[in-house]
C-alpha cells in the first residue's frame, strides 16, 4: 500500500496543484481543510507525513502543531506558509516542534513534492512514474523502465550502456555538489534522486555492479539525511565503481581522475577528484557569516537555500580571519551582541585590515534595535543593519543589496590630454585611462564605459564634449573640465573642477555617483546584455515555464580564453566584442546576460543539450571565421563553453548554473574553443 500524505490546508489553487506531483511518486494524498478534521483522518489513515498550513480556518497551523506534539504523535511535519518567514518562528518549528522543512508560498511544485518523497523513510520510487516526456533527445536523458514514456528499444542493454558514462558524470558531480554543501538539503535530495535512479535502471539492464554500487551510494545519503553523517571514504569507493563499470560498459577505459594534481597513495581517484576538483567559489557569491547560535545558522542556510551565494559559516573570530584572509568573501554577515562593542570594534579592525576586505559589505544583526545602537553600530563602520526578528524578505533584500554594492565595478575616468591630472587620478587610487587624441578616445569610450569623462585644458575644439557624448550615447558618462578650459562653457559639461582646489574629491563624488546610477541598470552598457540580477530573474522565468509545459531547458555558461597574456584594455575590448556577438545572436527568446566581467549566460528554453550544442559550435564557428577576417584585431580570442540541462542536471536555476560552471571549468582547461555538455 502507498505511503500517505496528509496535506492540511484551505488553500484549493495549492491543494490541486501539489497533490498530483505528490501522487507522481507513488504517494497517496488525503486532504483537510481544518484542523478539527485532521484529527479524526490522523486515526483512520495513519499517515507517514504530515504537511501543514500555517493559517487554517479553525486554528494558526503552528497552534496546531503545537497540540499534535502534546498528544503524543511524532509524525514527521512540514510547515508551508506565505507567511511566518521570521527566525523566531523558524527556530520554535524545528526545534521546539521537529517540523523537518519549512516552505514558503508560493512553491516549486515538483521540488516540493520531491521534499515529501524523501521525508517518508520507506524506499518508494523518487522518480514520478506517471509524468509526461519531458526530453525529446535519447542523448540527453537516462531512461528508466518504470516510465511509460520510453522509447521503443531502451531496454536493451547495447542501447542503454551508451548512456552510462552520463549518468555517471551527473551523479558524481551530484555527490561532488554534496561533498561541498553537506547541509544543504535540496542538494542532498537531488544527488539521492540521481543515486535511486541509476540504481533502478542498471539493475533492469542487467548492468549489475553498478546498480549495487549505485545503492551502496543511495543508501549513504539516506544516512546523511537521517544522522547527518556519512562514510566518505565508502561513498568514494562506490562512485569509483560507478565510474570504472560504466566506461567498461562502452568499451573505454576508466579516466583519470585527477585532473589536476596526484592524490596520496591511499586517496581513491574518486577522492582525489573531489579533494582537488571542489565546486568554485569565486563564481558565486560568498557570505561569511560569524555566528554562534546553530538555529540562526540553520535559519540561514534554509533562507538561501536556493538562492546563488554560498554561505561560509563559522563559529569563533580567529576561524572568520582565518578564512577571510585566504580567500576574501562578497560579503559578511555578523551575529553579535553589541554589548561587546570593544570585541566587535577589534575584529572589524583585523577584517578590514586583510588584504581584499577594506571595503566588503558586513551586515549586522542585531537583537537591541533604537537610535544609540544604531549610531554604534555606524560608528564601528557596519554597512547594513538588521534588527530582530529578521524578516525573510529584508534578509534576502540586505544579501542582495551587499552583493550589488561589492561586485559594482570601482569607478572609472578617462581623461583626455592631460597626463598631470591623469597620474594624480591614479595615485588617489581611482582607475583612469589617458588618451593623448579625441580619436584613441572615441575608439575606446563605448568599451572602456568610464564614469566621468576629464577633459584637459589643453583641448580647444568647442564641439569636442558634444563629439564625445555622441559617440558615446549609450554610455551614462558626467563630462568634467578645470575652470580654464576653453570649452568650460559646453551645455555637454556637467561638472566644473577648480584646479588649485578640491578637485579630486569632486571628481571622486561625481565618479561615484555614475556608478551607483549604473547599479541599477538592467542592462550592460558595453554589449546589451542583461546584467546579472536581471539575467537571473529571466533564467528563473523561463525554466519555471519549461517545468510548467513540461518542456527541457539548458543553461550555458561562455567565457573568452587566451586573454591572459594581454593588457587590461585590449582583454576588455575583446571580451566586449564576444558580448556584442553573443547579444545579436540565438533565438529572440533565449536569455543573453553578462555573468561578470568574464563569463556570460544564455538559457534556451525547449532546447535540449544536444541541439545547444550545435548552436553553440555555429557561434564558435563564426567566430574563427571573424578570426580569419580581423587576424590583427581578433586572432587570440576564443571561447569555451559549458552546457547543463533541465531535468538531467538538476531542476532549480542555482544547481543548473553550478552544473554548467563545472563544465565550464573543464572546457577552459582544454582551450581553443572547446564545448563541455555531459
Amino acid at each position: 500500500m502507498p505511503q500517505t500524505v496528509l496535506l492540511l490546508d484551505d488553500d484549493a489553487q495549492f491543494r490541486s496543484s501539489v497533490t498530483p506531483a505528490l501522487e507522481a511518486f507513488g504517494l497517496r494524498v488525503i486532504h483537510a481543510t481544518k484542523g478539527s478534521i485532521a484529527w479524526a483522518m490522523i486515526e483512520e489513515a495513519e499517515p507517514s507525513v504530515l504537511v501543514v498550513d500555517g493559517l487554517l480556518p479553525d486554528i494558526n497551523g503552528i497552534a496546531w502543531i503545537e497540540e499534535l506534539r502534546r498528544s503524543g504523535y511524532q509524525t514527521p511535519v512540514i510547515f508551508v506558509s506565505a507567511f511566518y518567514r521570521d527566525l523566531t518562528t523558524f527556530k520554535h518549528l524545528t526545534h521546539d516542534l521537529d517540523v523537518l522543512r519549512v516552505f514558503h508560498k508560493p512553491v516549486t511544485v515538483e521540488r516540493f513534492a520531491r521534499e515529501v518523497a524523501n521525508t517518508i523513510s520507506a524506499p518508494i520510487s523518487l522518480t514520478p512514474a506517471d509524468r509526461r516526456p519531458i526530453v525529446q533527445d535519447r542523448a540527453d536523458t537516462v531512461l528508466f523502465p518504470d516510465e511509460p514514456s520510453e522509447p521503443q528499444g531502451v531496454h536493451d542493454p547495447q542501447s542503454y550502456s551508451s548512456l552510462l558514462p552520463v549518468a555517471a558524470d551527473n551523479l558524481t558531480g551530484a555527490i561532488r555538489r554534496v561533498h561541498a554543501e553537506t547541509a544543504r538539503t535540496s542538494v542532498v535530495a537531488e544527488a539521492l534522486r540521481q543515486a535511486h535512479d541509476l540504481h533502478g535502471a542498471a539493475e533492469t539492464h542487467g548492468f549489475t555492479e553498478i546498480s549495487v554500487a549505485a545503492a551502496r551510494i543511495e543508501n549513504e545519503l539516506r544516512e546523511l539525511q537521517r544522522s547527518g553523517r556519512l562514510d566518505w571514504s565508502a561513498m568514494f569507493e562506490s562512485i569509483d565503481e560507478v565510474r570504472t563499470h560504466a566506461a567498461a560498459a562502452v568499451g573505454q577505459p576508466a579516466e583519470s581522475l585527477k585532473p589536476l594534481a596526484a592524490a596520496p597513495p591511499s586517496v581513491t581517484p574518486a577522492a582525489s577528484f573531489f579533494l582537488h576538483r571542489a565546486v568554485p567559489r569565486d563564481f558565486v557569491p560568498t557570505i561569511l557569516v560569524l555566528e554562534d547560535d546553530p538555529a540562526m545558522i540553520a535559519y540561514l542556510r534554509s533562507a538561501f537555500d536556493e538562492v546563488l551565494v554560498h554561505l561560509r559559516p563559522v563559529g569563533t573570530v580567529e576561524e572568520a580571519l582565518k578564512i577571510a584572509g585566504r580567500t576574501p568573501p562578497t560579503a559578511a554577515i555578523i551575529g553579535w551582541p553589541l554589548e561587546d562593542r570593544d570585541a566587535l570594534r577589534r575584529f572589524l579592525g583585523m577584517f578590514r585590515a586583510l588584504h581584499g576586505c577594506s571595503e566588503t559589505p558586513v551586515i549586522l544583526l542585531s537583537v537591541d534595535d533604537d537610535p544609540h545602537t544604531r549610531a554604534l553600530a555606524a560608528q564601528l563602520g557596519v554597512d547594513i543593519f538588521l534588527p530582530h526578528p529578521i524578516e525573510l524578505v529584508r534578509l534576502h533584500h540586505a544579501v542582495e543589496t551587499a552583493v550589488e554594492r561589492a561586485t559594482t565595478p570601482r569607478p572609472k575616468v578617462a581623461v583626455l590630454r592631460d597626463s598631470d591630472a591623469a597620474r594624480q587620478i591614479e595615485e588617489a587610487g581611482i582607475e583612469c585611462f589617458l588618451y593623448f587624441s579625441l580619436e584613441e578616445l572615441l575608439r575606446e569610450v563605448d568599451v572602456q564605459c568610464p564614469d566621468v569623462v576629464l577633459i584637459g585644458s589643453t583641448v580647444t575644439g568647442p564641439q569636442v564634449p558634444a563629439i564625445i557624448q555622441m559617440s558615446s550615447w549609450d554610455v551614462a558618462s558626467a563630462f568634467l573640465c578645470f575652470d580654464d578650459s576653453p570649452v568650460v562653457d559646453s551645455p555637454v559639461i556637467t561638472e566644473r573642477l577648480e584646479r588649485h582646489g578640491g578637485w579630486l574629491v569632486e571628481l571622486h563624488r561625481v565618479a561615484e555617483r555614475i556608478a551607483r546610477m549604473r547599479r541599477q541598470q538592467l542592462r550592460c552598457s558595453q554589449t546589451g546584455l542583461l546584467l546579472r540580477t536581471a539575467a537571473i530573474a529571466a533564467l528563473e522565468n523561463g525554466l519555471s515555464s519549461g517545468q510548467r509545459h513540461g518542456r527541457t531547458y539548458s543553461i550555458g555558461l561562455l567565457s573568452p580564453v587566451g586573454l591572459d597574456g594581454l593588457d587590461h584594455m585590449q582583454a576588455r575590448r575583446l571580451r566586449t566584442y564576444l558580448g556584442r556577438l553573443i547579444s545579436g545572436r540565438f533565438r529572440r527568446e533565449d536569455v543573453r546576460g553578462r555573468w561578470d566581467d568574464n563569463a556570460f549566460v544564455v538559457g534556451f528554453e525547449g532546447a535540449s543539450a544536444r541541439a545547444v550544442v550545435e548552436v553553440v559550435r555555429r557561434l564558435q564557428e563564426e567566430l574563427a571565421l571573424q578570426r580569419q577576417r580581423r587576424p590583427d584585431e581578433l586572432s587570440l580570442l576564443q571561447v569555451a563553453v559549458g552546457l547543463a540541462s533541465y531535468p538531467l542536471d538538476g531542476d532549480t536555476t542555482r544547481a543548473l548554473i553550478l552544473a554548467a560552471h563545472e563544465r565550464l571549468e573543464t572546457a577552459i582547461e582544454r582551450g581553443s574553443d572547446s564545448l563541455v555538455w555531459r
